[in-house]
């Protein structure tokens, strides 16, 4: 709710904040009627960030805070995109973004400024495939000591946000 007050909490706790990124990322379906997030959903995403462009892969895993993720640098925007669509895949959304990055203890921090949505923060861990612990209660933890409130935790996604608003 209060993003200053969020980055003068991490500058306290000694994290280094990036410089902001710039990204417009472009996601892709197969079925423009069936988005919705249900295990082995899949969304492929162009990402332009400044001026690095990366082709991802978002595997939705059975809890919804969860999925299994590809990605790796491509050298075309313009090309991804058109790779995707030759490949029958269709557009879906437009998610363009200001993002602040910083980690702190194992944790990565997105602090985002999203066009047309307001300001987030994403709390991530990463962790390997054949890892089963359940990590809800220590991000929500994390969240509280950062003084988030569980109450105000959007459980959806960008992509699905921004969609709702153009229909």
């Amino acid at each position: 709710k209060d993003k200053e007050i969020l980055l003068k909490k991490l500058k306290s706790l000694n994290c280094e904040i990036s410089e902001p990124l710039y990204q417009n990322d472009s996601i892709y379906v197969s079925d423009l009627e069936s988005t919705e997030s249900v295990e082995g959903s899949i969304w492929l995403r162009v990402r332009k960030e400044n001026e690095k462009i990366e082709l991802n892969l978002k595997k939705q895993s059975k809890k919804l805070e969860e999925s299994k993720e590809i990605e790796f640098e491509v050298n075309s925007y313009e090309k991804a995109n058109k790779f995707l669509e030759t490949l029958g895949y269709k557009k879906w959304v437009e998610v363009n973004k200001t993002r602040l990055f910083t980690k702190y203890d194992k944790y990565n921090l997105c602090i985002d400024d999203v066009e047309r949505l307001g300001s987030f923060i994403e709390i991530e861990i990463l962790v390997n495939d054949n890892d089963e612990k359940d990590y809800i209660e220590e991000l929500l933890n994390v969240a509280a000591y950062l003084d988030l409130k569980e109450e105000d935790i959007v459980k959806s996604h960008y992509d699905t946000m921004i969609s709702l608003l153009d229909n």
